[in-house]
C-alpha cells in the first residue's frame, strides 16, 4: 500500500491504536482477521506476529537472488538459473537479477546491495545462507525474503522446497538393481540433515532392489569443489562401487565414473541436479535425480502479487505425477543401458511415492528403520515425521565408509532447524 493512499478509516485506525503505517505494510496490532477486513477489505488476514495481510498484494516485483555457485556449473545454481527465466516468461510486472558464487560470509554485504538498488523480494538459493537471510528479513520488514531449503519462516520470511528424497529412493532402487558387485557409491556434498535423508533414502532403495546391497560414502565437505569430488569418485571406484552417484553442485563425479568406466570393469553413473546431466556421462549415465524449481517459485510470486502469500507457512512439495509440475523428479531412464523390465519397475515406483498422505510421502522409510550402528529409529508401520527428516544426522543400515565400516554421520551436522 502507497502512503499517499491510505483510506481515511486506516488513519483512524491507526490514531486510535497507536500503530505505525510503513509504506507497502500494514497496520499493526491486529488480533482478528475482521480487524483487517475493516481496513484492507474481503481476503485480508490477521498474520501470525499480529500484522495484516493486503489482499491487493504487490503487483510490481523486483527480485534479487543470491546464488551460492555459478550459473555454469550444471549444477543446483543452474537449476535456480533455470527456474528464474521460467518465472520470468510466465509473470508480468516482474524483474529479476542474481549475484553469483555468494559465500556465507559475503551474503549480507549482497543482500544490501540488493536492498539499495530497490529489490522488494530477495530470495536465497542455499542453506547456507540461513542467517544471514533471517538478519535480513528481521532488518528489513518492508521487504519479502525467500529462502530454498531453509524449513524457517517469519512475518516476511518464507521458505520453499521439494522433497528429494522420494526421487533419490527411485534412483536407489535402480542403482540397486543395476549394480552387479552390490556396491553403490555416494559422493557426499555437506553434511546437513538434507543431504544426510537424501542418503538415507537413496540407501533404502538400493536395499528395496537388493537386500544385499550396500552404500559407501565419501564426503567431500563442500557444494563445488572439483578436485576434491574427482579424488572422491575415484576412491569409490577403487573400493570396488560400480554404480556412482554425485550429491555436489557439478557433474564432475560422475564424469570422473565414467572415465574409469571399461568394457571389463564396466561402472554404471547417476546424475543430480539438472534433468540433462547424463549428456556429460553418455556412456554410463542410467538418468538424472533433478530439481525443477520453475513452477513452485512462479505461484509464491505470483501469490505475492495478488496478495494471498502467507510466509509462514514453508513449503515442502511432494513428488507430483506429472513432471512438468514437479518441484523433483527423476529423468527418463536411459533405454540403451537399463532394460525395460527394469525401467518399468523403477518408473512404476511413482504412483506409490507421489501419492500425498504420510504413506506416500514417507514411501522411502516404511517397514521400519535401523541406523547404520544397528539402533531402531522407527519399528514396523511406523513412518518419520517431517521434523525427523529435518533433523536426521543418522545414517541407514547399510550406509559404509570406503573401509567397509558402518559410517556415521560427521560431527557438526546440524541437527535442528
Amino acid at each position: 500500500m502507497n502512503a499517499s493512499y491510505i483510506p481515511k478509516s486506516l488513519l483512524a485506525f491507526a490514531l486510535a491504536t497507536g500503530c505505525t503505517i510503513l509504506p507497502g505494510t500494514a497496520p499493526s496490532a491486529c488480533s482478528e482477521d475482521s480487524e483487517c477486513e475493516d481496513f484492507f477489505g474481503p481476503g485480508s488476514a490477521c498474520q501470525v506476529g499480529g500484522t495484516c495481510s493486503d489482499p491487493t498484494g504487490t503487483k510490481s516485483l523486483q527480485l534479487g537472488l543470491l546464488y551460492v555457485g555459478p550459473v555454469g556449473d550444471h549444477g543446483w545454481t543452474k537449476t535456480h538459473d533455470e527456474g528464474r527465466a521460467y518465472m520470468l516468461e510466465q509473470l508480468d510486472d516482474v524483474t529479476a537479477m542474481f549475484a553469483p558464487s555468494v559465500s556465507a560470509t559475503d551474503a549480507p554485504t549482497r543482500i544490501e546491495e540488493f536492498v539499495a538498488r530497490g529489490d522488494n523480494v530477495i530470495i536465497a538459493t542455499s542453506f547456507d545462507f540461513l542467517v544471514p537471510i533471517q538478519a535480513a528479513a528481521l532488518d528489513h520488514p518492508d521487504l519479502q525474503f525467500l529462502l530454498v531449503n531453509g524449513f524457517q519462516t517469519g512475518p516476511n520470511l518464507g521458505s520453499y522446497s521439494g522433497r528429494m528424497y522420494q526421487v533419490m529412493y527411485q534412483a536407489g532402487y535402480l542403482a540397486g538393481k543395476m549394480s552387479q558387485s552390490g556396491l553403490v557409491g555416494v559422493v557426499g556434498s555437506v553434511a546437513i540433515p538434507e543431504v544426510v535423508s537424501h542418503t538415507n533414502a537413496f540407501a533404502r532403495g538400493v536395499q528395496a532392489a537388493n537386500p544385499e546391497g550396500r552404500v559407501m560414502m565419501r564426503w567431500v565437505d563442500a557444494w563445488f569443489d572439483p578436485p576434491t569430488e574427482t579424488a572422491a569418485a575415484n576412491e569409490l571406484v577403487d573400493a570396488g562401487c560400480d554404480v556412482i552417484m554425485g550429491q555436489t553442485d557439478t557433474t564432475i563425479p560422475i564424469e570422473t565414473a565414467n572415465m574409469r568406466s571399461t568394457s571389463e570393469t564396466p561402472i554404471l553413473t547417476i546424475g543430480y541436479d539438472n534433468a540433462d546431466s547424463c549428456s556429460f556421462a553418455p556412456e554410463t549415465c542410467m538418468t538424472s535425480a533433478y530439481w525443477s524449481w520453475g513452477p513452485v517459485l512462479t505461484d509464491i510470486l505470483r501469490r505475492m502479487q495478488n496478495g494471498s502469500w502467507d510466509p509462514t507457512e514453508y513449503i515442502w512439495t511432494p513428488m507430483l505425477p506429472d513432471p512438468a509440475e514437479s518441484v523433483v523428479y527423476l529423468s527418463p531412464i536411459s533405454d540403451s543401458l537399463v532394460p525395460s523390465a527394469i525401467r518399468i519397475e523403477v518408473e512404476g515406483l511413482v504412483d506409490d511415492l507421489s501419492t500425498n498422505t504420510p504413506e506416500g510421502r514417507m514411501f522411502p522409510f516404511r517397514g521400519g528403520v535401523l541406523d547404520s550402528m544397528g539402533m531402531r529409529r522407527f519399528g514396523a508401520g511406523e513412518y518419520p515425521s517431517d521434523h525427523d527428516l529435518l533433523t536426521m544426522c543418522w545414517f541407514v543400515d547399510g550406509v559404509l565408509n570406503t573401509d567397509g565400516t558402518p559410517a556415521q554421520v560427521p560431527n557438526g551436522c546440524p541437527g535442528e532447524y
